[in-house]
C-alpha cells in the first residue's frame, strides 16, 4: 500500500532571495570565502583547527552570528581591503574579474587620480586651478592567490601608468583593515572571547595579528610586503594600514605584493611571511597555475567551453573547500565546506566526502584520493554510518544512515578499480574499517530478508519506512565491490561469501522494492516488508542513479517507470514551471542541481538538466543545494563544496 510521508522532525535549510555570491579562493591551509567583487576586500579568512574541532575565522567587525546565510552583503569593516593612493578601491563589478587557471581571482580596472590623491610631480598651480581634473591614470591589476602548499596568500598590485600622464606618480598601493573578531564555526558561527593583539615584528618586517587565549596562541596572521612598507596599527580598535611606495613614470609598470601568512603562533606566522617573500610572486603564481592546470578537466573538442570552465572552478573549489590541513596538527581534514555560508559547514559527512567529492578528486589526483581514504578510514570509522562527525571524528549529529555506511567501501572500490593499488588494504586501519563496515551492516539486516534498514534518508531526515531501495542498492554495490577487491587481493573464500550476499540483496530488492506505480511497476522509495511502501525520490540519494551504480540498465522497465514518475506531476516535488526545471524533495522543494547531475551521470539527462547545470547562475557559478525556478540563483545551501565535486563529475560528461 502506498502512503504519503507522515509528519517528521526535519532540519531544513532557510531559503533566501538575497544570496550574494562573493569570490572565493584558498589553498589547503587558508580559505578566503568572502572576497567582495565590489572592492576586492576580504571580509574574513579561516583556518582549520583540530583542537577546537572547527573553523577559526579571523574577521573584521563583529559579524552576524548563528548558522548559515552569512555574507548577504559585503562586510562593512573587512579584515583586509586593498587601497590605492590612500583610498579604498570602489566601483568594481563582476565584469572586472577573471580567474587565472579557473581559481585565482584577478581584477583589472582603470584608476583615475585627482589632485591630492597621489604624490605626483604635476605642477601645483595647475592642480589647484583644476582640482577635479585627473592628474594621472593607470591600468591596475589586482591578483589574489593562495599558493598551493604554502601557509598564506598574496594580494598583488600591478600598475601601468598611462603614457599620457604628465609626470611620474606614486600610486601608493596598500592594505587597510580591522582585526575585530575571532569566531569558531561548526554549523553556527560563535564569537570567541580571545585577546586580539597587533604587533610589528622588526626582525621579520611584518605586522602580526594574534588571537590569544589563556592557554596561548590560537592562531596568527602576519602581513608583509616585498618592498619597504609603512604601517600603522591601533590595538584598541584593531585598525591597521600598510602602504608601499610605487612610483611609475608615464608608460611604465610597477608592482607591489603584500603577503599574508598564517600559523599557530606569531613567530610561526611572521617567519612564514619571510618564507613567502623569499619565494616571490612570480615563482609562487607560476607554480600554483602549473599545479592547478595539471589537475583540471580537459577536452580536446570542448563543445561547451563555459561548462568546461565551470567544471574546473568547481573542481578547485571542492579540492580546497571540502578538504584542508589543520593549522595546529597539520593533518588532512575532510569536511562539507570551509565557507560559513554553507549552513552545515565545517563538519564531516561520509556520503558527502566519499560519494560526491571523491570521484572528482580521484579523476583529478589519485595520490590525493588515497590520502582521503586513509584519513577517512583512520579517523572516522569509529562512528561509521552515523550522521555527522566533527572534523576530528568525534560524533556531532547522531542518527544512522545506511548510505553513509556504504560510502566508505564504494569509494575504496572506485579507487582500487582506477589505480589497482591494493597495497592500501595492508594498513591496519583499513582492515579495521572493513570489519566495522561488515559488523554495522549485519546489525541492520532484516531477520528473514537480505535488506538493510536505515534511520535517516540521504537528506538526513527520518524515513517513513526503514528499507530504502537506493540505500540497499548502495549496499549491493559496496558488497560487490568489496568482493572484487578481496578476490584481487587473494581472499577468495571471503570474496565468494560477499558475492553471494550481494546477489541475495539484489534479489530482495527486485522481489520487494518493485511496486505498482502510476506508470506501471516501478522502484519504491522505501518499504516496510509488511506491504507498505512510499513513492518518492530524494536528489541527494536518487533512484535515478541505479544505472550509474550498475544495478539496472537504463531500459529496465521498472527503472523507466520510476524515471517517468520522478519527472511527472505525480511527484509533488517536481518543478515543471519556470526557466529552470528539476526536482526537489521534502528537505527543500526547489530544484536541486544534484537532481540534474544524477540524470547526467545515469545517462538519462534531458535538455533542461543540461541547461540548469551549464546556464543557471547557481552560487556565482559554484555548487549550491537548490536554486530558484525563475532565476537559477541559489535558494539554499550556498558554498556547497562537496557537491561542487559532484557537479564537476557531471559537467565532465557534458563538455
Amino acid at each position: 500500500m502506498a502512503v504519503t510521508q507522515p509528519n517528521q522532525i526535519l532540519t531544513v535549510p532557510i531559503e533566501t532571495r538575497t544570496a550574494r555570491s562573493p569570490l572565493v579562493t584558498g589553498n589547503e591551509w587558508v580559505a578566503l570565502p568572502d572576497i567582495a567583487p565590489e572592492n576586492a576586500s576580504l571580509g574574513s579568512i579561516n583556518l582549520l583547527h583540530m583542537a577546537s574541532k572547527s573553523l577559526i575565522e579571523l574577521m573584521g567587525a563583529e559579524p552576524e552570528l548563528g548558522r548559515g546565510r552569512h555574507g548577504d552583503a559585503p562586510a562593512a569593516q573587512p579584515l583586509l581591503r586593498p587601497a590605492l593612493a590612500g583610498r579604498p578601491i570602489e566601483g568594481l563589478s563582476a565584469a572586472n574579474w577573471t580567474h587565472i587557471a579557473n581559481w585565482i581571482p584577478q581584477a583589472r580596472f582603470t584608476l583615475s587620480l585627482e589632485s591630492g590623491d597621489a604624490h605626483a610631480t604635476a605642477d601645483a598651480a595647475t592642480a589647484a586651478a583644476a582640482p577635479t581634473t585627473p592628474v594621472a591614470t593607470a591600468d591596475v591589476t589586482i591578483t589574489i592567490c593562495a599558493p598551493v602548499g604554502e601557509r598564506g596568500f598574496m594580494v598583488s598590485f600591478e600598475i601601468t601608468a598611462n603614457s599620457a600622464n604628465s609626470s611620474e606618480v606614486d600610486f601608493r598601493p596598500g592594505l587597510s583593515g580591522t582585526f575585530g573578531a575571532v569566531c569558531s564555526t561548526v554549523f553556527s558561527r560563535r564569537l570567541l572571547a580571545v585577546e586580539r593583539h597587533l604587533e610589528y615584528s622588526t626582525w621579520t618586517k611584518s605586522l602580526v595579528l594574534e588571537a590569544r587565549t589563556g592557554a596561548g596562541s590560537l592562531a596568527s596572521l602576519a602581513l608583509g610586503a616585498d618592498t619597504e612598507m609603512e604601517w600603522t596599527a591601533d590595538e584598541a580598535t584593531g585598525d591597521f594600514t600598510l602602504t608601499c611606495s610605487a612610483v611609475a613614470a608615464p608608460g611604465n609598470t610597477v608592482s607591489v605584493t603584500f603577503w599574508a601568512s598564517v600559523n599557530a603562533d606569531p613567530d610561526g606566522a611572521a617567519t612564514t611571511n619571510v618564507h613567502l617573500r623569499r619565494i616571490g610572486v612570480d615563482s609562487a603564481l607560476s607554480a600554483t597555475v602549473e599545479w592547478l592546470k595539471a589537475r583540471e578537466v580537459t577536452s580536446a573538442e570542448a563543445s561547451k567551453p563555459a561548462a568546461l570552465e565551470r567544471a574546473n572552478r568547481n573542481l578547485h573549489f571542492c579540492r580546497f573547500f571540502a578538504h584542508g590541513c589543520a593549522i595546529d596538527t597539520e593533518e588532512l581534514v575532510l569536511l562539507t565546506s570551509r565557507s560559513p555560508r554553507y549552513y552545515v559547514s565545517a563538519a564531516f559527512w561520509a556520503r558527502d566526502t566519499f560519494l560526491w567529492a571523491f570521484p572528482a578528486m580521484l579523476a583529478s589526483d589519485a595520490a590525493f584520493a588515497r590520502q582521503i581514504l586513509e584519513t577517512g578510514f583512520g579517523r572516522h570509522v569509529r562512528n561509521m554510518g552515523v550522521h555527522a562527525h566533527y572534523i576530528d571524528g568525534v560524533l556531532l549529529y547522531p542518527g544512522f544512515e545506511l548510505d553513509e555506511l556504504a560510502a566508505y567501501v564504494i569509494a575504496l572500490d572506485k579507487y582500487i578499480a582506477a589505480t589497482h593499488d591494493t597495497g592500501l588494504l595492508a594498513a591496519q586501519h583499513m582492515a579495521a574499517g572493513l570489519q566495522r563496515f561488515m559488523k554495522e551492516l549485519e546489525g541492520r539486516r532484516h531477520e528473514r530478508t537480505a535488506l538493510y534498514s536505515t534511520f535517516l534518508d540521504p537528506s538526513d531526515d527520518p524515513t517513513a519506512y526503514p528499507y530504502l531501495t537506493y540505500d540497499n542498492v548502495l549496499v549491493w554495490r559496496a558488497l560487490s565491490g568489496l568482493s572484487e577487491i578481496l578476490a584481487e587481493h587473494g581472499d577468495s573464500e571471503i570474496s565468494q561469501a560477499l558475492q553471494a550476499t550481494a546477489a541475495a540483496v539484489r534479489r530482495a530488492i527486485m522481489d520487494h522494492c518493485v511496486v505498482d506505480g502510476p506508470f506501471g511497476p516501478m522502484f519504491a522509495w522505501s518499504i516496510d516488508l509488511e506491504g507498505n511502501y512510499r513513492l518518492y525520490d530524494d536528489p541527494p540519494g536518487s533512484l535515478i542513479l541505479l544505472p550509474w551504480h550498475g544495478f539496472v540498465s537504463r531500459d529496465n522497465p521498472a527503472y523507466v517507470n520510476t524515471l517517468s514518475y520522478i519527472r511527472s506531476t505525480h511527484n509533488e516535488y517536481a518543478s515543471r514551471d519556470g526557466a529552470f526545471k528539476g526536482a526537489g524533495c521534502a528537505h527543500s522543494r526547489r530544484p536541486w542541481p544534484m537532481h540534474a547531475c544524477n540524470a547526467v551521470l545515469a545517462g538519462v539527462a534531458e535538455p533542461e538538466d543540461i541547461e540548469l547545470l551549464t546556464m543557471a547562475p547557481l552560487d556565482g557559478g559554484l555548487a549550491c543545494e537548490t536554486v530558484w525556478q525563475d532565476s537559477g540563483a541559489a535558494a539554499t545551501g550556498c558554498a556547497f563544496a562537496t557537491a561542487a565535486g559532484y557537479l564537476c563529475s557531471a559537467l565532465r560528461k557534458i563538455v
